[in-house]
């Protein structure tokens, strides 16, 4: 008697992973790569992929002109939050450098810097009624001096 149990079972368990498999196709994606040379403060001397996974969380979204990246892995114990900002407006399409007024927010594990000589590129942005839909940028950031040691990486994200 055991075995149609587990045969029904079994076709119930594949009947919804069925059903459920378009709304895992449909979930959020998104990731921060990054590698920082020794002394680039905040994060000198690390680099990482994270992306979303058990004990790693990638969140990005947008704050009137300001593009924020929150990512956190060891359940919250290690974070590094980016904020991109153009010198007016909504970040676009575009390349955006220090000299234009843009910069680069950069905090991780209770140590920032906002006095940098930063970089970024914003490859592809969209939005919708809801907001941010998608983005991929890359950016470099040199805090306190455009020769200070460099933070480089890119975020890619899907809603």
């Amino acid at each position: 008697m055991k075995f149609p149990r587990t045969v029904t079972t079994l076709a119930i368990a594949a009947g919804l992973a069925t059903v459920l498999a378009p709304a895992a196709a449909a979930d959020t994606v998104a990731s921060l790569d990054f590698t920082a040379e020794q002394g680039a403060h905040p994060v000198s001397g690390r680099s990482g992929h994270w992306t979303a996974s058990p004990g790693t969380e990638v969140r990005v979204w947008e704050n009137g002109g300001t593009l924020r990246v929150d990512a956190e892995t060891d359940h919250g114990f290690d974070y590094i939050t980016l904020d991109f900002t153009a010198a007016s407006g909504p970040v676009q399409a575009g390349t955006y450098g220090h000299a234009e007024g843009a910069h680069i927010l950069a905090v991780s594990n209770g140590l920032g810097c906002v006095d940098d000589y930063s970089t970024f590129t914003i490859d592809h942005i969209e939005r919708g009624t809801e907001g941010l839909v998608a983005l991929d940028a890359t950016f470099e950031q040199h805090c306190g001096s455009p020769t200070s040691p460099a933070l480089r990486g890119e975020v890619h994200y899907r809603r």
